[in-house]
């Protein structure tokens, strides 16, 4: 069966899930170019910019483990689809109060939202297929999902403008974002939908923390890689678009085809992971991805024009995200269904404590010193992740191709060598 004659294949519950996530996907990239610049035009620095964009991961780094660990009572069609409402409700506030704490109550909201239906995203996809097929969908809903955002990001670069040009507002007003947010508003209520027809209800026994502190070797390092990455990408990350405009005064439109192609590339990785992890190994492409993108984090901070920059941005950020999936599935695969939740909560947290820490720090840098000494400090933390990684993955029985076919090893198996 070919690659996407596979996906035809899947039970309709893992179709109607990857549906929604691409739309989310579209509407995210929408999202995440215009916000920042919105926020610009109503005339906020990055220091506020860095707060709100480190809200959602503080609000994940509390919620994220209680609802991991209660989310079974829900089951994961009602958790996803309250989870999107919550981020729906975020998001129209956030069109609509331009105030500070108004802005800052609904990313607020948002985060809870994006917490709630985040937790159970992947045990939902471990539990939707069986063990042959899971590799397989894990990659393609990273790279459906990116490469939507790929449109996303094409038409967020124009969309402010066909708006103030239909409507005779500045092409970079306020008034010009807040519609293109609008629109984003009104396509994520149309993500729902999918979800809203999911007919397994996917109740699961609350996992015991205890199970999971039985596991605190494995557990410490998989958190301590997972701060230190999110640590990293929040220094840099948030701000790409209001780097780009500051430093090389990009416009809507240029900044929209960047992350366009960028979403492209990061599709393609996405995709070629599986099949990338079945030659070379999982762990040798987390370790591998990551550690090549670092030269190309570099060139991006200090490329002396745009194109430069550019050409470093569009090569990390795909070798960076590259292993996403992989590792997503390979730490699925350690622990029982039971308790995959509560440990995706366990990791979200990690992740978000990393990411709001470097985003709030970031804004006030930014103003006192400006971007070259983030860059820096983005790829030391990188590469510590990497070394992490390496010294957790050296081990790995998966490592070897004839191996990534061999079925998920026990916990007990996992735990010894990931010791060592």
């Amino acid at each position: 069966m070919n690659y996407f004659g596979r996906v035809v294949a899947y039970p309709r519950d893992a179709r109607l899930f990857l549906l929604s996530s691409i739309l989310t996907g579209f509407v995210g990239s929408i999202q995440g170019l215009q916000f920042n610049l919105y926020l610009r035009a109503l005339g906020y620095g990055q220091d506020f910019m860095g707060i709100l964009a480190s809200i959602p991961a503080f609000a994940t780094m509390a919620l994220a483990l209680p609802f991991g660990l209660v989310a079974g009572k829900l089951g994961y069609r009602r958790a996803i689809l309250i989870g999107m409402i919550l981020q729906a409700g975020g998001l129209l506030a956030l069109c609509l109060l331009p105030d500070r704490l108004p802005l800052v109550g609904a990313r607020i909201l948002a985060g809870v939202g994006a917490t709630l239906a985040g937790v159970v995203g992947a045990p939902f996809l471990a539990a939707a297929v069986g063990d042959r097929d899971r590799a397989h969908l894990f990659g393609f809903q990273a790279g459906a999902s990116i490469l939507s955002g790929m449109a996303g990001s094409a038409l967020g670069g124009v969309l402010p403008g066909l708006f103030a040009q239909a409507f005779d507002l500045p092409s970079e007003g306020v008034l010009a974002y807040r519609a293109a947010l609008l629109c984003t508003f009104a396509l994520y209520l149309v993500a729902m939908a999918p979800i809203s027809r999911i007919t397994g209800s996917g109740r699961w026994e609350r996992p015991r923390l205890g199970d999971v502190l039985a596991r605190r070797s494995l557990v410490l390092r998989l958190v301590t890689i997972q701060t230190t990455i999110g640590l990293g990408a929040g220094l840099v990350i948030p701000f790409a678009n209001i780097f780009f405009r500051l430093k090389f005064s990009a416009s809507d439109p240029a900044l929209g085809t960047l992350f366009a192609i960028n979403a492209l590339l990061m599709g393609l990785g996405s995709f070629a992971a599986p099949a990338l992890a079945a030659r070379i190994g999982r762990g040798r492409t987390v370790v591998l991805s990551q550690g090549l993108s670092l030269p190309f984090l570099l060139l991006w901070g200090f490329g002396p024009t745009l194109a430069w920059a550019a050409t470093g941005y569009l090569i990390r950020t795909p070798l960076m995200n590259l292993a996403g999936p992989v590792f997503s599935l390979l730490v699925m695969e350690l622990f029982p269904p039971g308790m995959r939740s509560g440990m995706n909560g366990i990791l979200m947290v990690a992740w978000n404590a990393g990411w709001a820490l470097g985003s709030l720090a970031s804004g006030y840098l930014q103003v006192a010193l400006g971007f070259s000494y983030l860059f820096p400090c983005t790829a030391v933390l990188y590469a510590a992740a990497v070394y992490l990684n390496w010294r957790a993955f050296r081990h790995l029985g998966v490592d070897a191709p004839s191996e990534v076919r061999k079925p998920a090893l026990s916990v007990p198996a996992a735990r010894s060598w990931w010791r060592r």
